[in-house]
């Protein structure tokens, strides 16, 4: 149930931890969760087409697991230690003191014009890269294929009282920081 493509959502506090439990139990109640797939993997819920605005005229996606057949899922996911999430879709960044390319990501970012270190969480990514302990993913979703609409994300702001953004991953790669 790992797939390539990623719709990820998290809260733009890279320190945020969710109450688990209390977590599934809101994306039950808007039906964006359907039945468990297994303990953090879930099949998609009843509203799950309308939590999300899909572009395009028809896309091809498959919401019943199906076992040879990619298919969208949900999977929450919390970490004691912050996370780089980013894939091999990882868009060029900019340094935020000289606008210099970002160079050597690892645990850190450096700049390549004036050799700052760069906090990680504060580099803007362009929807493809974030900081968190924790995220929620909807597996099998394109690049800007789907965008949660307003109401999924002021849902889990007034639930969590933290606002959360879309980040767009393929083949997904997590570095823990300290």
């Amino acid at each position: 149930m790992n797939a390539e493509f990623k719709l990820m959502l998290h809260p733009i506090d890279p320190d945020y931890s969710i109450d688990f439990a209390g977590l599934k139990v809101l994306l039950k109640d808007i039906k964006l969760l359907g039945e468990a797939l297994s303990d953090t993997h879930y099949a998609v819920g009843d509203n799950f087409l309308s939590q999300l605005t899909f572009m395009g005229c028809s896309p091809d996606i498959e919401l019943e697991p199906h076992p040879h057949k990619a298919y969208c899922y949900i999977e929450i996911e919390d970490h004691e230690h912050r996370q780089f999430v980013a894939g091999v879709n990882l868009k060029k960044a900019r340094c935020t003191f000289c606008k210099g390319e970002v160079k050597s990501v690892t645990a850190e970012a450096t700049c390549s014009i004036c050799q700052k270190t760069l906090e990680l969480e504060k580099i803007n990514w362009r929807k493809s890269a974030f900081v968190a302990k924790t995220w929620i993913t909807i597996g099998n979703i394109y690049e800007l294929e789907a965008i949660p609409n307003d109401a999924l994300l002021d849902t889990l702001e007034k639930a969590t009282g933290v606002k959360w953004k879309p980040v767009y991953i393929r083949q997904s790669n997590k570095i823990t920081l300290s």
